[in-house]
C-alpha cells in the first residue's frame, strides 16, 4: 500500500473559496422547485461528512473538486469534511452499527457496490428518496433500487488487473492464470473480490468456483487489496485475480505504468457503485444534493475524471463506449445489482469458504 495513504490524517477538511455571483445565481435559477427547496435545506445544514478510501472517487482531492463544483452549480455554501476510510464494507457496516445503537452516522453518504450493500439491507437504515423529482428525465426510476434507498452513480467492470509489460502471455480467460508461467507471480484479494460472484447458480455455481479457487491458491504469491495497483505496476505481482473493478488500471495507465485490465470471456462482470443516505445522517439534505450533482452531466464528467468510471447508460458515457467495444468482442457481462445479489443467497452462504481457501491456502 502507498505509505501516504496509511499516514493520511483522521479527518481532512476540504477548503475551497466561495463561488459567488453570476454562475451560482444562474445555476440556482435553472433549478426546479424541488431541487431549489433541497438546495436551500442543504445550505442551512452548511456541510457534510464523507468517508471512503483514497482510491475511490478521487479521495480527498475528489471531494474538494466536488465541493467547488456543487456549490457553483447550485449556488450553495456547503463545506465537505472528508475522512479517509477503510474499505467500503467496513464503512457500511460501521454506519449500520451506529444506526442500531441509536447513534448518529459518522458519514452522511454511504458508498458501496452490491457485495457491501446487499448484506445490510435487512438493517433498514437507508432513507428512501424520490430521486427522480430532482432531475426529471435525467434521473430515472431504473437508476434506483430498493424503492429509492440506493441510487447508481457509476458502472465498474470486474476482471483481472495485470502488468502488460511483464505478463508471460496474453490472458483471455480465468483458466489462463492456472498455467505454470503465472505460478508464484499473481495475487488475489483477502475478500474474494470478483470470485464471489462466480458462486451464483446462474454464473459458475459453487462446485466449479471452489475447484477453481483451490487451484488458484497454488498459483498466488500473496494477498492485496483493491486499490493497491502500484503493486502490479511495479511488478511485485504480475496480476490481481480478480479485481474489484478496473478503474485503477486506467488511472495508472495515465501515469505511464504498464497496467491493463482483462475482461475474461468466462467471468466478465458489470457492477454498479451506489450512494445511499443513512437514516441517521447528520446532514442528509447536503448528502442528497451531492449525489444529485454527481448525476448531472458535469458531475458525471467529474466522477470519470476522479475515478475513471461513470454511469454507462448516461448520454456521452465513456464507460458506455467501453462496454460497447467489449461486446463487439463477444464479451458477455453478468450485471451485478443489489437486487440480483439479494436473489442469490448462495453467494454469501459460500463466500466465507472462498475467503478461507484464499487466505489459508487450505
Amino acid at each position: 500500500m502507498n505509505p501516504n495513504l496509511r499516514l493520511a490524517p483522521p479527518a481532512v477538511v476540504v477548503a475551497v473559496a466561495m463561488l459567488v455571483g453570476g454562475c451560482a445565481a444562474a445555476g440556482a435559477e435553472e433549478m426546479n422547485p424541488a431541487l431549489k427547496e433541497l438546495a436551500a435545506a442543504a445550505s442551512r445544514e452548511g456541510g457534510m461528512t464523507l468517508g471512503w478510501g483514497q482510491s475511490a472517487l478521487g479521495g480527498s482531492q475528489g471531494a474538494a473538486r466536488f465541493q467547488a463544483a456543487m456549490n457553483k452549480t447550485f449556488g450553495t455554501n456547503i463545506r465537505i469534511t472528508f475522512l479517509p476510510g477503510p474499505d467500503m464494507a467496513r464503512v457500511v457496516n460501521q454506519v449500520a452499527t451506529e444506526f442500531t445503537a441509536g447513534q448518529k452516522a459518522h458519514v452522511d453518504l454511504v458508498l458501496g457496490a452490491a457485495p457491501q450493500i446487499a448484506p445490510v439491507v435487512k438493517v433498514n437504515f437507508f432513507e428512501p428518496v424520490d430521486w427522480t423529482r430532482y432531475l426529471p428525465g435525467r434521473i430515472t426510476a431504473d437508476m434506483t433500487e430498493l424503492d429509492g434507498k440506493v441510487i447508481r452513480i457509476a458502472t465498474g467492470l470486474s476482471g483481472v488487473t495485470y502488468n502488460s509489460q511483464l505478463a508471460p502471455m496474453q490472458p483471455r480467460v480465468l483458466d489462463d492464470f492456472l498455467r505454470p508461467e503465472w505460478k508464484g507471480k499473481i495475487a488475489s484479494t483477502p475478500y474474494a473480490a470478483g470470485l464471489d460472484v462466480l458462486l451464483a447458480d446462474d454464473v459458475w455455481g459453487k462446485q466449479k468456483t471452489v475447484t477453481y479457487v483451490r487451484a488458484l491458491t497454488k498459483q498466488i504469491a500473496g494477498m492485496t487489496r483493491c486499490g493497491e495497483t502500484e503493486r502490479i505496476a511495479t511488478g511485485e505481482y504480475l496480476a490481481l485475480v480478480m479485481d474489484c473493478t478496473g478503474q485503477d488500471a486506467l488511472l495508472w495507465q495515465e501515469k505511464g505504468a504498464p497496467v491493463a485490465q482483462l475482461m475474461p470471456l468466462d467471468a466478465a462482470q458489470q457492477r454498479y457503485y451506489y450512494f445511499a443516505i443513512p437514516k441517521n445522517a447528520q446532514h442528509p439534505n447536503a448528502a442528497k444534493l451531492l449525489a444529485i450533482f454527481l448525476l448531472t452531466p458535469e458531475g458525471q464528467a467529474q466522477v470519470y475524471d476522479a475515478w475513471k468510471i461513470d454511469l454507462h447508460f448516461m448520454p456521452g458515457s465513456k464507460m458506455g463506449a467501453l462496454i460497447a467495444d467489449y461486446q463487439k468482442r463477444d464479451v458477455k457481462f453478468k450485471e451485478v445489482t443489489v437486487q440480483w445479489w439479494s436473489q442469490h443467497p448462495e453467494i454469501d452462504a459460500s463466500r466465507s469458504e472462498l475467503i478461507k481457501i484464499l487466505t489459508t491456502k487450505e
